[in-house]
């Protein structure tokens, strides 16, 4: 019997099984990297290493670039009934032609809410396309941003933005989240920063078992 291999994946620790997601090669999707994003990845390193995981990342590139990609995607969805589904775990937006794929998977599937998280913004022929992709109701973008970034001149309607933070003294007042690097999931940080912190990333959040699904923070408005 033969076997149709999915392009999505059911859920993680973080993700909870409720939520599906697609991913990407990191590092090689991703154009609008950072040094700072690029040697801190939790994409490059880890389970996402293992020669299983790459070798899917690569078929899903692969699959991305076909002309059926977003038909198939679209089908997929509604099969499986998914619900809630994040883009990209690990890679990015990699070009305005797969962002308006993009655009085309999360207008068609209406029962279907989304979100991701983006540094492709900052790359002139995309962030248009991203710009729409902000706008759709089911759909919540984040513009990732850090300290070699800065934060984005513009925010386009129905974004927001989230901030890697690799300093305890860097200033957090214009992150709607905060995404902790390792080392400081270990410090006693400043209220205002914990306020803003990814819950799964904090000492209460993971007593509490939190996943994005229970937390509902980035996908909802």
């Amino acid at each position: 019997m033969h076997t149709v291999r999915g392009l999505l994946v059911a859920g993680n620790e973080k993700l909870s099984s409720q939520a599906h997601h697609f991913d990407l090669p990191a590092g090689l999707t991703c154009p609008g990297k950072t040094k700072l994003c690029h040697g801190r990845c939790y994409a490059r390193k880890g389970r996402f290493a293992f020669p299983q995981v790459q070798e899917r990342l690569r078929w899903c590139h692969e699959q991305s670039k076909r002309d059926d990609f977003a038909d198939r995607l679209v089908d997929e969805l509604y099969r499986k009934g998914v619900l809630l589904m994040r883009w990209h775990c690990s890679g990015d937006v990699y070009s305005p032609g797969y962002a308006r794929k993009m655009l085309d998977i999360i207008e068609r599937s209406e029962h279907t809410k989304f979100w991701g998280y983006t540094r492709s913004w900052s790359v002139p022929t995309i962030a248009p396309v991203l710009k729409d992709i902000a706008a759709l109701p089911n759909m919540q973008l984040w513009l990732s941003a850090d300290a070699e970034t800065g934060y984005p001149d513009e925010v386009p309607e129905g974004a927001r933005v989230a901030w890697m933070q690799t300093d305890v003294e860097e200033d957090t007042r214009e992150a709607d989240l905060v995404f902790l690097d390792h080392p400081l999931r270990k410090l006693t940080l400043p209220l205002a920063v914990l306020e803003k912190a990814c819950p799964t990333e904090t000492p209460e959040g993971k007593k509490k078992g939190t996943t994005c699904a229970t937390c509902r923070y980035c996908w909802t408005e």
